[in-house]
């Protein structure tokens, strides 16, 4: 009888330890001091470009792959496919760049230069090492101020198969299950960039974007099953021109979002403010918060202030999210209050950075 009996005690205290560790984390997310609210925010470009910039010349460095020596079967036809869409892969991320930097007002005109010499081209690519000499030498031919680099350009596939089976009529017209193989090709595509500026003879930005595009076909051999793909060509080919429009775009300032934790413990007005942030009714929170502020806890007084600019931040008043910030420190000389007056302190700079940007872009040409 005990060892009928034992299963279901062993169960009986699952189901209690379960919903002991449920209450618990129930009261603790209830118990919080603080609840958190989630900001929008515009973060400055992550490559600045001078004002005295007007004139962008776009070159391709990246060399071609064309050796299919020793490959045979299906991964000749896999390399032959791979060679077209290196080649057009490289010719779409430099037109998404080309089409991207034509919508920036700061430029003035926007070149692929395509019949550079290979001789002028080989400028280096170590800072050590580049010819500047050779970069103003393009520059002035061409008429540009700046160099955009495509440094390279790969697509690397890996090839796996393995048996399968698929439908198929028969000479009825029936279908039947019949043996087949299912090929998977998984595919890197690394595109490289940077931006040479012959002026300040500095490297402005470089950056490296790597994606995977997974493709399956299923037939009754390795090569029906490869050509039984559909789309990946177009799809290669249409994320290359996607990493060269997203280059183009590192010159933009970029949404993002940041958390920001207010407090809802500590008082009634506290708690109930808490509830109206939560519900969006930030007026009437801050309406409380204000009238902590002759609270005679000072804790009380500096969460408020706390909350306040919490509140001014959300309406992007950052000054005067700085100012209620600087008062919280004042009364509670905190680790987490002086990071947020530090942060807001970037954010102040950050956001004339972003205006001067958005002034520069969106300038007449």
């Amino acid at each position: 009888m005990l060892m009928q009996n034992e299963p279901s005690s062993q169960t009986n205290m699952k189901k209690y330890y379960l919903l002991w560790v449920s209450l618990c984390g129930f009261i603790l997310i209830n118990c919080s001091p603080t609840k958190q609210i989630v900001l929008q925010t515009l973060e400055p470009s992550p490559v600045t470009i001078s004002s005295t910039i007007k004139k962008v010349g776009i070159v391709n460095r990246s060399l071609p792959q064309n050796d299919l020596n020793g490959e045979t079967g299906i991964d000749r036809m896999v390399a032959v496919e791979e060679r077209y869409i290196n080649e057009k892969g490289r010719g779409a991320a430099l037109n998404g760049l080309y089409e991207e930097l034509l919508k920036d007002a700061r430029f003035e005109s926007i070149k692929i230069l395509d019949s550079v010499s290979p001789t002028l081209l080989d400028f280096g690519t170590a800072p050590d090492s580049i010819s500047w000499q050779t970069i103003e030498t393009i520059c002035r031919k061409y008429g540009v101020d700046v160099i955009f680099s495509m440094a390279y350009f790969d697509t690397d596939t890996k090839v796996s198969l393995k048996k399968a089976s698929m439908l198929q009529p028969n000479l009825m017209r029936v279908k039947t299950k019949v043996p087949a193989q299912e090929i998977t090709l998984e595919t890197l595509i690394e595109n490289g960039w940077k931006i040479y500026d012959p002026n300040d003879r500095a490297i402005i930005d470089e950056f490296v974007f790597n994606d995977q595009i997974i493709s399956k076909g299923m037939g009754i051999d390795p090569i029906d099953a490869f050509r039984a793909i559909e789309g990946r060509k177009d799809t290669i080919i249409g994320q290359s021109k996607a990493t060269g429009v997203t280059y183009g775009q590192r010159l933009l300032p970029f949404n993002n979002q940041l958390l920001r934790d207010y407090y809802v413990r500590g008082s009634q007005n506290l708690e109930r403010a808490g509830d109206l942030a939560e519900n969006g009714a930030w007026d009437q929170a801050a309406e409380l918060w204000r009238s902590e502020l002759e609270s005679p806890n000072e804790k009380v007084r500096s969460k408020s202030c706390h909350n306040l600019a919490v509140s001014f931040e959300r309406i992007d008043d950052l000054d005067g999210a700085l100012e209620w910030a600087s008062k919280a420190l004042e009364l509670d000389a905190s680790k987490s209050g002086l990071a947020y007056v530090e942060s807001l302190r970037k954010r102040i700079e950050q956001k004339m950075v972003v205006q001067q940007q958005i002034d520069g872009s969106a300038m007449g040409k």
